[in-house]
């Protein structure tokens, strides 16, 4: 049998209404116990952290402010040592935006779901929500679902459930600041976790002010994530880049001068466009199946599959490529010259990059 989960609140410069809400998980029967993390709050708030204490509560302290992520992973760390058979932790913010009904709704799915992810989404309709968060959030979940293929609503809640058994790898993880939730969904995706979104309800007091949310700072380490995992089609298209200048001046592209040079030069940029690609896309496979999505399906069906993918894109590709070199406007504007045929590359990648990446995450490397 399940032992009951521990609840786990990082803490930087608490509100008082955080002992309440230990008070209420106290009451509530729901958890075997409570750790919260005193993220280096300073001494002003000491006598907040000794109440917590007193009521039985578990303090971990920073020194200094470490992020929010960095609490967490304290906190995971104490849960695993203090109450090892406990069978995880649900996390929630330490400034009165979660409800206790919901936090332990949440400890109640937990208790009951294995290897599962549960998140508390908000419901950002609400016009009482800072805009802030509404657009921050509804941005962030459409790039996720992008990325990950899975569709939850509020991909930054700070109420979520997390097994014990995914604690270990969560606490080596690198992102230290708010940047750490969002680089947990989409570990837990990686490790074929299933992720449910409970709906919860949205508290915001004094439109958010109490929150330590750097919009502009925390948000670029919030998208930084995804970057990480655009390296694969970095590289890619470097080495596709590179690849075609290397067929072009191997296939001798002439200046254009006459209509007749100008198909020469669509042909030749097309057949370098080609062996380019066959060059890239054997990359672009191995490092994708490898480590962006990390399958262990049969190669050889997958790789079936990639191949008729890269004809398509090449086609797609090809006929861009053909209607920009031949399109008169452009030649009069800046003739067909080597600056031309790059910038030209460029456009048709970023057409068909999006196509590629959805249909390699949706149909070749996707989960069985």
């Amino acid at each position: 049998m399940n032992k009951l989960p521990v609840a786990v609140i990082p803490a930087y410069k608490p509100l008082p209404i955080v002992i309440n809400i230990a008070k209420e998980l106290m009451n509530s029967n729901a958890f075997q116990g409570i750790v919260c993390v005193n993220d280096g709050s300073g001494k002003e708030f000491d006598y907040i952290f000794s109440e917590l204490k007193t009521l039985g509560v578990v303090v971990e302290t920073h020194a200094v402010n470490l992020g929010k992520g960095t609490a967490l992973k304290t906190g995971f760390n104490a849960a695993l040592h203090y109450f090892p058979e406990s069978c995880g932790v649900v996390t929630l913010d330490a400034d009165g935006q979660h409800l206790s009904k919901d936090v332990i709704n949440i400890a109640d799915n937990l208790l009951n779901i294995n290897n599962v992810l549960i998140t508390g989404g908000r419901v950002f309709d609400n016009k009482n929500i800072p805009l802030r968060s509404r657009f921050g959030n509804k941005f962030t979940k459409i790039i996720f679902r992008l990325f990950s293929g899975v569709k939850i609503n509020d991909t930054q809640t700070g109420l979520r459930g997390i097994p014990a058994s995914l604690l270990p790898d969560l606490i080596k993880l690198k992102t230290t600041g708010y940047d750490f939730e969002l680089d947990m969904l989409i570990f837990a995706k990686e490790k074929h976790y299933a992720i449910k979104e409970i709906p919860i309800t949205t508290v915001y007091e004094n439109g958010n002010s109490s929150s330590h949310f750097n919009p502009v700072l925390d948000s670029l380490r919030i998208y930084f994530v995804f970057f990480r995992y655009l390296w694969v089609a970095i590289l890619s298209f470097i080495i596709d880049f590179t690849m075609l200048e290397v067929f072009m001046k191997m296939l001798h592209v002439p200046d254009a001068q006459s209509d007749s040079q100008i198909a020469q030069i669509s042909l030749t940029v097309i057949s370098a466009n080609i062996l380019a690609r066959l060059v890239s896309s054997t990359f672009n496979f191995i490092l994708n199946r490898r480590f962006v999505f990390k399958s262990n399906a049969n190669i050889f069906d997958e790789y079936k599959k990639y191949f008729v993918l890269v004809i398509y894109v090449l086609i797609i590709n090809n006929s861009v490529f053909y209607f920009l070199l031949n399109n008169d406007a452009l030649q009069d504007i800046t003739g067909l010259g080597t600056i031309f045929l790059e910038i030209t590359k460029l456009i048709t990648e970023l057409i068909t990059f999006f196509i590629t990446f959805i249909i390699s995450r949706t149909i070749i490397f996707k989960d069985k």
